[in-house]
């Protein structure tokens, strides 16, 4: 069986130029490389202004086409950048999916860092700004319905725990919060934060599993005051999840050979053993 980020049609320098170009004529001849791959898609950098992503399996294609749906309205909303959809493209050529481009949002992965106790301090601090932000927007006064988690990151069997998953309040959610996600700026500070494919309505503790991947034990209180107070079970789920997360992202930076990820991965992994 192949892995789960086996691409179902890869899309190649070549492809992805033919793309923009057909789609986008005002880029036609711009400057394109590659700025990553993930389980779902590929990602160009264009103009070197400009990040065009490509699902590269059907699942993923369906959760570009919530970022086209919902992103618009969700970043004015934060207190940090985000993707923006400037550019909806559609099937053509041998391509059968949309994909979209976006302003680049400024910044280096958190995975590509070495964060110092005092950095990783100051992140507990951004995240829960970034965090208590997300989930106190009111996704009822969306144009369209937000889904809900479709997948079940919480159920008992996926995280393989002998407890039910806490059950409210649902907010809306970024659903893949980890290191590769976030954004530093030249400071490490959290400058934007990127990929809302899995955005969703679901429970809050989803998200906070980003903080047990992240964040050192002894300073999840500074995330927590800022944040604000979340019950027993909820962050012993975000815990369930976050090892869950880390366990799958090392396997993954493993096969593909993505040490930066790797090194992330297996620091996650320490943090949440309480190390």
């Amino acid at each position: 069986m192949s892995p789960a980020w086996t691409p179902e049609l890869s899309v190649d320098e070549t492809l992805a130029r033919r793309l923009i170009a057909a789609q986008f004529p005002q880029l036609a001849g711009a400057s394109i490389r590659r700025a990553g791959a993930g389980w779902d898609n590929a990602a160009y950098l264009v103009d070197e202004r400009y990040i065009f992503r490509f699902p590269q399996r059907a699942v993923a294609a369906t959760l570009m086409e919530r970022e086209l749906t919902f992103m618009p309205e969700i970043a004015a909303a934060l207190p940090l950048p985000v993707p923006k959809p400037q550019f909806a493209g559609s099937p053509q050529f041998e391509y059968p999916w949309k994909f979209i481009g976006y302003e680049r949002v400024a910044g280096e992965t958190a995975c590509s860092r070495l964060l110092s106790y005092a950095d990783r301090k100051q992140l507990a601090v951004d995240l829960g700004e970034f965090l208590r932000t997300l989930h106190a927007i009111d996704a009822s006064t969306f144009d369209a319905e937000l889904p809900p988690d479709t997948i079940g990151k919480l159920d008992r069997e996926r995280l393989k725990v002998d407890e039910d998953p806490p059950k409210a309040p649902l907010t809306l959610v970024h659903g893949d919060l980890y290191a590769r996600h976030l954004l530093l700026d030249e400071s490490n500070r959290l400058s934007g934060v990127i990929d809302w494919g899995d955005l969703h309505r679901g429970h809050p503790a989803v998200d906070l599993s980003v903080v047990h991947m992240m964040i050192p034990a002894r300073v999840h209180g500074d995330f927590l005051d800022v944040y604000g107070d979340v019950d027993d079970r909820a962050w012993r789920f975000a815990r369930y999840r976050a090892r869950h997360h880390a366990g799958m992202t090392l396997e993954f930076s493993v096969a593909v050979g993505d040490e930066d990820l790797e090194r992330a991965s297996r620091q996650a992994l320490r943090f949440i053993e309480g190390d």
